[in-house]
Parts: C-alpha cells; structure tokens; sequence
C-alpha cells in the first residue's frame, strides 16, 4: 500500500509540475483601466509557414499561441481570436512589443520574429498591426476613435497591410469607400447605414470600379457562396487588407475586420 501511494504522489507531482511549467502566459487587465493605456495586437505577418507566435510585452509572454491575422485580445472577421472588442491594459510610455515563436513547453523564443517599442498615453486606445515579414516587419499604430457613432449607423476606417501594392482602393459593394490608401496608411473615417448588406472588396488604387479585385470578404469560390455582412448598429470597427497580392495560402491576399468597439 505504501509503494502505491508513492506512485500516486509522485504521479500527482508530476503532473502537478507539468502544469505549472505549461502555465507561462502572464495575463494582462483586459478591462479599462483610469491611467491605462488600452492596446490590441494585429498579428498580420504571412509567412509560408503559418508559425504559431507568442505575444510578449516588456518581455512577458501575454498571449497563448497565435496565428496570422489574429488579433490580440479580441477579434473581428476573417480573423483569429474572440469575437470581442477587448485591448490589453498596458503602462503608459515606451513598451516593447515583441512576437516569436516558442520553444515548446517554454517562454523562450525558438524564433525571434519581430521586436520593437511603441509609447501610448493613458485612457486612449490604440490598435497595433504587425505586417509584412523578416527584415521587412514593420508596426503600425494606430489610434482608435472610440466616440459612439450616429444611430443607425456603424463607423469605419481602412488599414492597408498589403506590403507589395502601392495603394488600393476599398468598395463596400459598388460603392468606393476609401480611395488611394497607401501602404501602411490609414484612411479617413466613413459611416454605413445600419442593415445595408454587401461584401468588401479591395482593388489596386485606380482601377475601375468592376474590375477583378485582388481579394474580397466574404468570399465567392467556384459554386461556394458565403452571404454578404450587414452591417451592425453603433459599432467602430476596421477593415484591413493583409498578406500579399497574388499570394497563395497563408500569404494569399485578404480582407479582415477589427472590433474596435
């Protein structure tokens, strides 16, 4: 009986520290905080291979694996994550953001993919989108306006993540959205009526309005149809155009949407 039982308690320690040694994410505050800053991470760099990427700040791993085009915490559409608004409450000032992937069982970086340092003030949110890859990452900030839109509409803006277009241009059906956003750049804000249906659509800055767009959301494949989005009441949120014209499977060229709010 006594040899049983020292089976057992060591199993029981075992698995005891196994558990531990798997629990290596430090979560941060997702609710506002008065004197936070408020931070989403957009992991958007398309490498072939779809690494799964851990999320650090200020050398603290926040985030369980993710993949390409999710962002953290919260989500959108066409996207990884939650479907939820949320940001990560951050110190005010100069913060390292950092996305590697991980030796597994650890937090030490198997593969440093990217690294740099963001300052953000207290009680404003911002969302932070991480495109392109190796020695060509780049971060983009931005800062999101949280102010409630009209009734019966939804408020909109437009990231453009597509490293190997100059511009491009953004329909919501028919109807030209956002013209000309460079790479990297950000578009003026625009509203939809609530209810409207369509579907996204992002075209190389300058071409006709029927031309084949580079990609669209949500997407016609052969006989495969998905409905158009409609939009929703009172919402902020962000389309973006990720990974790379002509690009196939992880790098394949997309439209995504951010929950800002």
């Amino acid at each position: 009986m006594k040899r049983n039982v020292s089976i057992y308690a060591l199993a029981a320690a075992c698995l005891l520290a196994w558990s531990c040694k798997r629990d290596l994410v430090t979560y941060l505050e997702t609710t506002p905080t008065d004197g936070m800053a408020n931070v989403k991470i957009v992991h958007a760099t398309a490498y072939t291979t779809n690494y799964p990427v851990a999320i650090k700040v200020n050398d603290l791993r926040v985030s369980a694996n993710v993949t390409n085009a999710t962002p953290f915490p919260g989500g959108g559409l066409n996207t990884g994550g939650a479907s939820s608004p949320w940001y990560l409450s951050m110190k005010p000032g100069n913060n390292q953001i950092t996305l590697s992937v991980p030796k597994v069982g650890t937090s030490i970086d198997s593969i440093l993919l990217y690294t740099t340092r963001i300052n953000v003030e207290a009680n404003k949110y911002y969302s932070a989108y991480v495109t392109d890859t190796a020695a060509n990452t780049k971060l983009v900030l931005v800062t999101e306006n949280m102010t409630a839109p009209a009734a019966n509409t939804t408020r909109f803006k437009f990231v453009n993540l597509l490293p190997n277009v100059p511009a491009l241009d953004l329909y919501w059906g028919t109807r030209l959205v956002a013209g000309n956003v460079a790479y990297t750049a950000v578009s003026p804000e625009f509203t939809l009526n609530r209810g409207d249906t369509a579907r996204w659509y992002i075209r190389t800055a300058g071409a006709a309005a029927n031309a084949t767009p580079i990609a669209m959301y949500p997407t016609i494949v052969g006989t495969s149809v998905s409905a158009p989005l409609t939009v929703p009441n009172q919402r902020v949120m962000t389309v973006f155009a990720r990974g790379y014209n002509a690009g196939t499977s992880n790098r394949a060229a997309a439209v995504s949407l951010l929950y800002n709010n």
